[in-house]
């Protein structure tokens, strides 16, 4: 994140340098007072950094601690850096937990640090946190300095409200907390959605989650995240990275790149995908090409395959109690003969459909046959459905053997 972005956080500062003169009460003696006017004077980053480690150096317990630290930040900042920047941050928040420029400075450059420790994560959690909680404070109406306008203290409250969900959520991602990740990211982009940085991170962690829900909104945040180009894009580089990442698990989950392209005009329109947006899986691919050639070759075990897939499913026991009990079966079906009940006389049939060797349908019927079938018998059957179990998977169909095709005849008597 561009700090630029984040010079009105050290317009204090600039103030502060400005009216040094004004509090004689607060120097310590002459000597600070014309040391101070020289770091006033000088405009080279570099320079006025040797100049506050002059002071730092001779008044070690200055009055003036917290302005000193604020310059120092204004001059790493103005060299761009980062990291001693955030030293800084935290220096002033150890000196006075309720010091704003220092918390928010934390909030900010801890998801940008090289080196992530326990310790750099914990220091950017309380920060952020304290940020958050003390926001009815820290932007009261009575706090709004008297040149800001009403809106635009609000919209600044609503940047540190955002920044500090930012860091709790790559706070929590570093700690492998993905779905607690994911809800601050979310907020994140709900407040402000044009933040590709952001849909980066959400698309990351929901991949990391390896939840079987997130794959997809996983590739539509990272599609979004190299193919936004407004304010708030990310940088050139860092799009042709994450392109790149985007591409192999797009690949992976679809089997090919095919409709990538299609994917990322989409995610320009919308932050979020729409409802019933899907990207069809390699999986789901192979099967349905398997369904398309079972259908063209033997369309009632097409037909048979659909039934017990749809039963399996989650909510098979519903859909078996809303659309399947004491109806008609849905098609005509053919299966192999397992076992029957009682001997002789069978009024109980047990038969394999989709798999030869497998107890899947019981077939009871009105009237007894009045002979055997050996097993292995293929029959053509139809009814109506009576009951149904999961595991193991049974149907249960009525039935009647008239309307039974391959039954073999009773042998006539000798």
């Amino acid at each position: 994140m561009k700090h630029c972005r984040h010079f009105q956080w050290l317009g204090v500062i600039a103030a502060c340098v400005a009216t040094l003169a004004a509090a004689p009460a607060k120097w310590t003696d002459r000597n600070e007072y014309d040391l101070v006017l020289n770091i006033r004077a000088e405009a080279a980053p570099q320079k006025r950094l040797a100049l506050l480690d002059q002071w730092k150096a001779k008044y070690p317990k200055t009055e003036l601690q917290q302005v000193r630290q604020e310059l120092y930040l204004s001059a790493w900042q103005s060299l761009g850096d980062s990291p001693r920047m955030l030293a800084i941050a935290r220096e002033m928040i150890a000196g006075g937990a309720d010091n704003l420029v220092g918390l928010y400075w934390c909030t900010l450059l801890v998801p940008e640090a090289s080196v992530v420790t326990p310790d750099l994560l914990e220091a950017g959690e309380k920060a952020a946190s304290q940020l958050l909680a003390g926001l009815n404070t820290y932007f009261a109406a009575d706090k709004k300095p008297a040149a800001t306008a009403p809106e635009a203290w609000q919209k600044r409250r609503g940047e540190v409200e955002f920044l500090a969900h930012r860091a709790l959520g790559w706070i929590l991602w570093q700690r492998a907390d993905y779905a607690a990740a994911e809800a601050r990211f979310v907020k994140c982009l709900v407040q402000d959605p044009n933040r590709a940085e952001i849909s980066a991170w959400l698309g990351t962690v929901m991949a990391l989650d390896r939840q079987p829900g997130n794959q997809v909104p996983a590739l539509w945040h990272l599609a979004r995240a190299t193919s936004y180009r407004d304010a708030g894009a990310l940088p050139d580089g860092q799009r042709r990275q994450l392109g790149t990442i985007l591409e192999r698990l797009y690949a992976t989950y679809h089997g090919e790149t095919a409709g990538l392209d299609q994917l990322r005009i989409a995610t320009v329109a919308a932050t979020f995908p729409p409802a019933g947006f899907d990207i069809e899986s390699a999986s789901a691919a192979a099967l349905r090409k398997q369904d398309e050639e079972l259908n063209r070759t033997n369309p009632q075990l097409a037909s048979w395959i659909r039934l017990r897939r749809r039963l399996e499913a989650p909510d098979g026991d519903a859909y078996f109690a809303a659309s399947l009990l004491n109806t008609p079966l849905p098609m005509r079906l053919k299966g192999t003969l397992l076992r029957t009940t009682p001997a002789g006389k069978p009024k109980e049939l047990v038969l394999g459909v989709g798999d030869a060797t497998a107890e899947e349908v019981i077939l009871k019927l009105d009237t007894a046959f009045p002979n055997d079938a050996e097993a292995g018998t293929v029959l053509g059957f139809e009814g109506t459905i009576e009951a149904f179990t999961k595991a193991p998977f049974t149907l249960t169909v009525l039935g009647s053997p008239e309307k039974i095709e391959g039954w073999p005849a009773k042998a006539a008597r000798r």
